[in-house]
């Protein structure tokens, strides 16, 4: 061990507090620095695992012809930069009529997956395979498996001669036919099939939209069936998907594959690529996320190297004296540098290790208290125990970490190593380099000079009188030191600050949510959907009879008590002058661009929602509103308006009564179910009908009269408006959609289920004391999906999980913001302490010559508050002002989505005070024990040294 060194680790020992005050101060730079890489790499990694979850885990795709599919399907075999590989053979397409009006009439014919290369859970993760509904997947030759939306559906010949049929309504065990071997061409028409052949449907399956991420997807057809594998003799064309290893860059892997699929003959997984660091361009999240990592890890290398800069300084301002002495003694400029240095290594040695540890430590800590918050980032269904996600770090990423912080150490070490080396033997045995005017001083004194007039006193002197005036002489003295702590003070404010807005405005908007009905108010619902594609008569008699099966599920659960069932749907109505407000007016020209909908006089002809309630919820909500049950005439049917809306105005949300008095409307059965109502240009009412041309690609629009295009209606009557939206309808989108909406009895459905379009069934739940919400969620949504069949699908709507959720993400944002306000704010303590430290040591002849004329303990007090209250008061200060200009920017930027009013986390900024006035005290407790360290024979001989 050098001379050097054995010098400089004495001087460590010596100096324990410093020293323990800058060993702290790595660690929590390092743990900062390595806590938010390591979130950042552990989200990318999750975001990483989700896109492969929703979207499979494929890097290339294609559409291989049969004249190139054998050798590309060997070499997929054989390779082994191929981790997995499967196939599908596509065996053509077939049209078809049916009974149920089917919104798509063109059907692809593939084989099921068969694997290449890898295990077979390796290959069928390439892309999301489809959701069985009931029955299985084909296995044998002959056997196929279905869309759910063909149960119950008679396939007939639709006269293209590659249509397929079945031999009756579809169901388990049902033989139909498909032509195989026709392809469509450029106009998207069929050529004639090669054979056909029969199927026994042993399946249904969840239909999927995504094409090359969903197996079943097709651009050219919006259904599939699926038959065994190996079931085609001649495919027209063979989807394949592969997986890739040992190719690290876009470029190999494109390089890789022109080979075996031709030169841009094929698809490369963008999204899958971006995260894996192969991306062509940046996805909007990984530049959000890069970019938040280099601000923040931006700020905290700013922070590091300013306290850790300033330990270093005072390292050496504390031995200036001993510099000096070796100077003189022959030491070169290069050893006092690396004597320095040598500090900073020694401290690194112990600090950056402790950081590594507690900030991965941390992070984990932090992900595991966290694991509902990235549960509901990260995932689109919840469960009753939270995932997460786990700590994801490589080795070289810690390395790297250890590189930067020790690099960091390095850099705030070497201007103090470098100050350290070019001052002269004399100057530095004097020490008269460490204490030094400001410029703004120096103007002062020569002011004063200049003119005979002494300077106003300062506020620190007006105050506290002479010791005062002492402390405002060391500020002036030291102002860049002080500078740090101010700027570090200032920070933690604004942070502590921030948090308090993210807690205040996110709140508001769940409050905002739950009034506009954006957030449903029960518990648990179910919501049943009829996808039945028939005149709305039909479907409205099927709607009201899954009233009758959602009741029944509602006895399969236990743990929940269920509410009556609400019918929703729509109609096409007129209303007549003066039902309509000049605000609804304004918000349905906002919609409706050409505002043919609402007239100048208030009427209105157009679609409106309409919610159907048993008769004890119509009686509570007539008594709410102060109306009759029935109409006056007896004969019409009873509704109240409801008069509250959300509109989205110049990308902020807020409330609008749309209707002015409303007194009656007119219903209208259509005969065409992609008609509608528009007002005329004399005010009269008229009907706007699509019609679909070519292969549903296109089409055009025609009017008619009334007269002509109605098939029935019936009178409607208002009883009454709702200014608000019950608590019974919190579970339907009344508020939260573009049309005018209304509530009537479910008796008005039932009378008349032609004039409706009742498409939905919502059944709230409450939930028993002591039941999980998240088990009897799922127990909820087994019953529905084992009762509903058909056209009809089930969704349940956990909300507490939602609630939770969203109070989770919430939590989240603001334990991160504190994580990083609180060690921010200790790295504050450390500047105080230090700075206070050096002001100290710097100052021992003057402490001593001043205790020498009888300046007493009391003064000693009053000079050290008073220059800890002006560090603290210029932090609390600068930091509100700064607090005020960041809350109203995030104040602004949700506002804008969100009508909000500006107000700050008055909390908050009260703990903010706290912690301030807590640093405060802390550094008042410390200067003073080291001033009362101070002997006044000592300091004075050590100077005349």
């Amino acid at each position: 061990m050098g001379v050097f060194t054995s010098y400089t680790l004495r001087s460590l020992r010596k100096n324990r507090t410093r020293t323990v005050v800058t060993v702290v101060g790595v660690i929590l730079s390092t743990a900062l620095l390595t806590g938010v890489v390591a979130t950042a790499t552990s989200i990318a990694a999750a975001l990483l695992g989700r896109t492969i979850e929703t979207e499979g885990s494929w890097q290339v795709y294609d559409d291989l012809q049969p004249a190139e599919a054998d050798s590309a399907l060997g070499r997929l075999a054989t390779d082994t930069n191929v981790t997995a590989a499967m196939d599908s053979q596509v065996a053509g397409f077939a049209s078809y009529a049916s009974d149920a009006n089917l919104s798509t009439t063109l059907l692809a014919i593939q084989t099921a997956p068969r694997v290449l290369r890898g295990s077979e859970s390796q290959a069928r993760g390439l892309t999301v395979m489809p959701t069985v509904r009931s029955g299985r997947e084909p296995e044998a030759a002959s056997e196929v498996m279905l869309p759910v939306t063909f149960s119950g559906v008679t396939l007939t010949d639709d006269g293209s001669g590659a249509s397929a049929t079945s031999d009756g309504p579809i169901d388990l065990g049902s033989t139909i036919t498909l032509p195989l071997g026709a392809a469509l061409d450029e106009n998207g028409q069929l050529s004639a099939p090669a054979a056909t052949r029969s199927y026994t449907v042993v399946g249904f399956y969840v239909p999927q939209h995504f094409e090359r991420n969903d197996f079943t997807a097709f651009g050219e057809a919006g259904t599939t069936a699926i038959i065994s594998a190996n079931d085609v003799s001649t495919p027209i064309y063979t989807r394949a998907w592969t997986d890739t290893n040992g190719l690290s860059t876009r470029n190999a892997i494109k390089g890789w594959a022109a080979p075996i699929f031709g030169e841009e003959d094929y698809y490369l997984h963008g999204r899958l690529l971006a995260f894996q660091g192969m991306a062509s361009y940046e996805s909007t999240t990984m530049v959000s996320l890069r970019g938040m990592v280099a601000v923040v890890g931006g700020v905290i290398v700013v922070a590091a190297i300013g306290m850790i800069g300033n330990s270093f300084s005072i390292s050496v301002a504390e031995r200036t004296r001993q510099f000096g002495l070796l100077s003189s003694l022959g030491a070169s400029k290069r050893q006092l540098r690396r004597t320095v240095l040598m500090e900073a290594v020694a401290i690194g040695l112990v600090g950056i290790p402790v950081g590594l540890a507690a900030g991965l430590a941390g992070v984990a800590a932090m992900l595991s208290s966290s694991a509902r918050a990235f549960d509901a980032l990260l995932r689109s269904s919840l469960s009753g125990t939270a995932q997460g996600i786990p700590l994801v770090i490589s080795p070289a990423v810690v390395a790297g970490m250890a590189v930067t912080s020790f690099l960091v150490l390095l850099a705030s070490a070497w201007a103090p190593a470098w100050r350290a080396s070019r001052v002269s033997a004399i100057d530095a045995i004097r020490q008269q380099q460490d204490v030094r005017l400001s410029k703004h001083a120096e103007r002062a004194i020569e002011k004063a000079q200049a003119t005979g007039i002494a300077p106003r006193k300062r506020m620190l002197e007006r105050i506290a009188g002479l010791p005062g005036l002492l402390a405002s002489r060391n500020l002036s003295r030291s102002s860049s030191r002080g500078r740090t702590v101010v700027v570090s003070l200032a920070l933690s404010v604004v942070l502590i600050v921030l948090s308090g807005a993210i807690s205040l405005y996110m709140g508001r908007t769940m409050d905002i949510g739950n009034d506009l009905g954006a957030t449903n108010r029960s518990v648990i619902s179910l919501t049943v959907y009829n996808s039945q594609e028939a005149d709305q008569g039909t479907v409205s008699k099927a709607t009201l009879g899954l009233v009758r099966d959602v009741q029944g599920i509602s006895g399969q659960v236990d743990g929940l008590t269920s509410s009556a069932p609400i019918v929703s749907g729509a109609l096409e109505a007129t209303l007549p002058a003066g039902s309509i407000s000049a605000e609804g007016r304004t918000y349905l020209a906002d919609y409706n661009g050409d505002n043919e909908s609402a007239g100048a006089d208030g009427s209105y002809a157009g679609p409106m929602l309409v919610s159907f309630v048993d008769d004890d919820t119509w009686t509570a909500l007539c008594k709410k509103a102060g109306a009759s049950t029935t109409a006056a005439d007896g004969t019409s049917m009873p509704a109240l308006a409801l008069n509250v809306l959300a509109w989205m105005e110049s990308s902020s949300v807020r409330t609008v009564a749309p209707f002015g008095s409303p007194t009656s409307a007119t219903v209208y059965e259509l005969r065409d179910l992609q008609s509608t109502l528009l007002l005329d240009s004399g005010g009269g009412a008229l009907v706007q009908t699509w019609e679909n041309t070519g292969n549903g690609t296109g089409g055009t629009q025609s009017r008619t009269s009334i007269e002509d295009a109605v098939v029935d209606s019936g009178s409607i009557t208002f009883v009454g408006t709702l200014d608000s939206l019950p608590e019974q309808l919190g579970d339907t989108s009344l508020t939260s959609s573009s049309m005018l909406a209304m509530v009537m009895p479910r008796s008005a459905l039932e009378a008349h289920p032609n004039l409706f379009s009742a498409t939905s069934v919502v059944v709230p739940f409450s939930l028993d004391e002591g039941a999980d919400p998240f088990d009897t969620g799922n127990a909820l949504e087994e019953a529905a999906n084992a009762t509903i069949s058909g056209s009809a699908t089930a969704y349940v709507n956990n909300n507490v999980a939602e609630r939770e959720s969203t109070d989770a993400v919430v939590g989240l944002f603001k334990l991160l913001v504190m994580i990083f306000s609180v060690v921010c704010l200790l790295i504050a303590v450390a500047n105080v302490f230090n700075t206070l430290s050096t002001s100290i040591i710097l100052r021992t002849r003057e402490f001593a010559v001043l205790q020498s004329v009888g300046l007493g303990p009391k003064g000693f007090r009053r000079m050290l508050v008073a220059e800890c209250a002006s560090y603290a008061l210029r932090g609390l200060g600068f930091g509100l002002v700064f607090s005020v200009g960041v809350v109203w920017l995030f104040w602004t930027a949700l506002s804008s989505s969100v009508d909000l009013s500006f107000e700050l986390p008055w909390g908050y900024v009260a703990g903010a005070v706290a912690g301030v006035v807590a640093v405060l005290g802390l550094s008042v407790a410390y200067a003073l024990r080291r001033s009362h360290a101070l002997n006044i024979v000592e300091a004075l001989r050590a100077d005349a040294i």
